[in-house]
């Protein structure tokens, strides 16, 4: 299993734009590359304007297929010249789960989250749902001293976001030794609340000290779900 991270920079102001053109273009005609989507997410803290969407597909021949079968379909050239002015960039991660397997439950891989599994138990609940980003960077060579740490001290630490967790997964292409951790919340106050369980926690801050000298940066984003339940399947609508 392999997760894609797609991010798109959109010119300023055509965001709302860039959803309308998903709407009118129709979900069938992607079915290949929508039977893989987890949801697409836009930015309301960390760089804006920015629309990031994850998918989980078999292996890089599953990517290949499903994505580069689209430029193949003639009816979506039109969405394509729509769309692309819209832009100011694009850039494409792809990641591997993480390899404990209390920071991945629904994406191990073997058998991963997929949308005819439907959308998470209790997603319906979040009204204000708020999915966070938080990306480690390490010093070379250090991925596996990191996820020793975190298999004897973090994920303990990490009790108050258990529930919460959408997975954790590693750099495959792209910049190498960076980790992403995905939660998700209801709302800024859950995750204030949560966080902060977590920082009192002793067993955190023994988890940081450890790491400290392997972590070259960390940085987070904070976003919030497309207005459309077809390009969101992993969380259900409230």
């Amino acid at each position: 299993m392999i997760l894609e991270h797609r991010t798109y920079t959109m010119q300023l102001g055509f965001l709302e734009r860039f959803y309308e053109t998903q709407v009118e273009r129709g979900f069938d005609v992607i079915s290949p590359v929508l039977d893989r989507l987890i949801g697409y997410f836009s930015t309301v803290d960390g760089p804006l304007e920015q629309v990031v969407h994850l998918y989980a597909f078999d292996s890089l021949e599953d990517w290949r297929d499903r994505l580069h079968g689209l430029y193949r379909i003639p009816e979506l050239e039109p969405y394509f010249q729509k769309v692309r002015p819209l832009m100011l960039a694009q850039e494409n991660h792809v990641l591997l789960p993480a390899p404990l397997s209390e920071l991945s439950p629904h994406f191990p891989a073997e058998q991963y989250w997929q949308r005819t599994d439907g959308p998470l138990a209790g997603s319906e609940s979040m009204r204000d749902l708020l999915l966070e980003e938080q990306i480690v960077s390490l010093t070379p060579g250090m991925l596996g001293q990191y996820w020793d740490a975190m298999e004897t001290m973090g994920v303990k630490a990490l009790t108050p976001l258990t529930t919460n967790r959408l997975g954790s997964f590693y750099m495959m292409i792209g910049p190498l030794h960076q980790i992403y951790h995905y939660w998700f919340f209801d709302g800024f106050d859950d995750r204030t609340r949560r966080h902060n369980a977590v920082c009192m926690n002793p067993k955190w801050i023994a988890f940081q000290d450890k790491i400290r000298p392997i972590v070259t940066g960390q940085r987070s984003k904070l976003m919030r779900p497309a207005p459309v339940d077809e390009m969101v399947p992993i969380f259900r609508a409230s």
